[in-house]
Parts: structure tokens; sequence; C-alpha cells
């Protein structure tokens, strides 16, 4: 049986397959905009510190660019692939730590989808997480 973690990070990741893949996907600020949705929406319901979420969603969305940072193809190619990563990871069932950091490691957030005077914030925000994420114990088993 699937943790309710991974069965949420499916349907998240389904729900945005199908929003990225359909007619309306590539409308002008909707898809930076759903971007930046489903980042929020998978960081929610990661077991991390709640300070450390609040930290990194309030950087993100502060310094997200709402335009087109590359083409339009690259763009949907980069968040199809990171859904199929996540959809990977959450089908392993990971109740350690390792599942947290393999759904960060996934985000499409990338220097060039941040305003430049936000990124080493973001950057920092993460690190901690990563740092805070790998302080637990090697046997600890996380409850979702």
């Amino acid at each position: 049986m699937r943790s309710n973690i991974c069965n949420k990070l499916l349907g998240i990741a389904d729900y945005y397959e199908a929003v990225f893949t359909g007619p309306a996907a590539m409308e002008h600020g909707r898809f930076r905009s759903n971007v930046l949705g489903m980042i929020i929406e998978m960081l929610d319901v990661l077991r991390i510190d709640d300070d450390l979420r609040t930290e990194l969603i309030r950087s993100i969305t502060a310094g997200w660019k709402m335009e087109m940072v590359d083409d339009d193809a690259a763009e949907s190619e980069m968040v199809l692939e990171m859904l199929e990563s996540v959809r990977g990871i959450a089908m392993r069932d990971d109740m350690s730590r390792s599942l947290e950091v393999g759904v960060l490691m996934s985000l499409p957030i990338r220097e060039i989808d941040l305003k430049e005077d936000h990124v080493y914030q973001v950057y920092d925000v993460m690190n901690r997480i990563m740092d805070h994420l790998s302080s637990r114990t090697t046997g600890e088993h996380l409850v979702a």
C-alpha cells in the first residue's frame, strides 16, 4: 500500500501532466504560473520543516519569472520530465528522507527561472532544507 504522501504526489503529477499537455498549456503567462503552482503544491505535501517550507515558498514566489525563460517546447519538455521523475520517486513509496530529497531535486527551479536578486536566497533555503533532512538519523522513518 502506498503512503498518503506518495498518493498526493502522484495525484499532483497526474493533474499537472493534464494541465501541461492540454490545449491552453502554453498560453502567455499561464504556463509559468502553472509551473509555480505545481512547485508550491509539491512542496506543501513534503515532510519538511514548516518554517523552512514557508521560507522557500515565499522566496520562490517572490523571485519567480512569469515570462517564458526558454522556448516553449524546451519548457514543456523539462516540466513533463520532472513530472515523470516525481512519479517514479512516488511509486517507490520511500518513507525515508530520500522521498523529500528526490522530489526537491526534481523540482523545475533553475537559475534562469528566478530573478537574479532572488537566486541566492532560493538556493540557500533549499540547501538548508537538504542539511535539515540529512541531519535526521539514517534509520528514521517519517510518517505522512
